[in-house]
């Protein structure tokens, strides 16, 4: 099982804490495709304006969105804050 946190802005269009991931390995692409589909507003939920991190470490490092995270792993989502163009608050 892969844990998805979701955090600020994230936890508020999707409405839960987390989701679980039965998949033993998923990319990013992914998890923001899942996450878009359960979203009250999917448009606000785009790699502009989020952080992605697998156990702690933020994706980009890890590949971007072709970044993995298999099973037992636990990836967290936040919007990054900022203003001025319609973005995640």
């Amino acid at each position: 099982m892969i844990t998805v946190r979701l955090l600020g802005g994230v936890k508020k269009i999707i409405g839960e804490d987390s989701i679980f991931i039965s998949e033993p390995l998923v990319k990013m692409t992914y998890i923001m495709d899942m996450l878009r589909k359960n979203a009250d507003e999917p448009d606000k939920l785009n790699f502009d304006n989020i952080i992605m991190a697998v156990n702690g470490v933020d994706c980009s490092i890890l590949g971007g969105k072709d970044a993995s995270a298999k099973e037992g792993d636990e990836v967290t989502v936040v919007s990054i804050v900022h203003g001025g163009n319609g973005s995640i608050r």
